[in-house]
């Protein structure tokens, strides 16, 4: 019986200090996960009534937790001005689903700018986005490129054209859905000059990026894809492969 009691409370001490480490390991997990600021509502947001910020709180919650129509803080004023079209219990978050679109889109744009249609090449991309998130813009065209055609320095140029891939705009947030293939941005007024002009030059292309990245705003962190130049470079260091008579053999 005396053999018993130690080993109880060894037991006892042993399954305190498991879930001790099993909380301490919880709170890190908890503290290394990325968290976010969505709307949420300040109070009880009934049916048919309209939307005002002060209605909307800042509820700052874990990214991977999130219900798939969340509106970041950043986006509330996507819906100030919305009716709601079924209740939303206070401190519940408010979705996309949750509002109807009854405000003129002239309210959402950004102050000084200009709502612009972009249409893409791919709209595999398009069919999944909604308003508020934020993509980067990639262009591909032909241009015009002097190139000599040979060694010597007296060596003629030559004016051919060249297949390039560059990023037109690194981070830009999606105003509205427009079809399948277009949405509708707001931007400043010399950028949405520019991208009416070049969506008619160049096949444009949407990559989603990740909610409030900031990493990759410069046009210069992609780089340029000069296709000639480097799919010939992907090449370089490769052995050339015999296909053997026998597709099963191998040399």
């Amino acid at each position: 019986m005396k053999n018993i009691i130690p080993l109880v409370v060894a037991v006892i001490l042993g399954l305190a200090a498991v879930f001790a480490v099993s909380r301490t390991v919880s709170k890190d997990s908890d503290s290394l996960e990325r968290k976010v600021d969505v709307v949420a509502a300040a109070r009880i947001l009934e049916k048919n009534e309209t939307v005002a910020e002060s209605y909307l709180y800042a509820k700052h919650v874990s990214a991977s937790s999130l219900p798939k129509e969340h509106i970041l803080w950043k986006n509330r004023n996507t819906i100030v001005g919305q009716k709601v079209l079924k209740t939303v219990t206070k401190d519940d978050y408010v979705l996309l689903s949750d509002v109807g679109m009854t405000t003129s889109m002239g309210n959402l744009i950004g102050d000084g700018e200009w709502g612009v249609p972009v249409s893409f090449a791919d709209a595999s991309l398009v069919r999944h986005l909604q308003a508020g998130d934020e993509i980067a813009i990639v262009a591909s065209y032909t241009v015009l490129v002097e190139e000599k055609r040979g060694m010597d320095v007296d060596a003629k140029t030559e004016k051919i054209q060249k297949s390039v891939t560059a990023v037109l705009f690194p981070r830009v947030q999606v105003l509205n859905i427009i079809n399948s293939g277009t949405i509708i941005l707001s931007l400043p007024p010399r950028q949405a000059m520019s991208l009416i002009a070049i969506q008619r030059k160049a096949e444009l292309y949407p990559v989603l990026r990740k909610a409030n990245d900031s990493t990759s705003l410069s046009r210069q962190d992609a780089g340029l894809f000069d296709d000639a130049m480097a799919l010939r470079k992907m090449l370089d260091g490769l052995q050339p492969i015999t296909i053997p008579n026998v597709p099963s053999s191998e040399k």
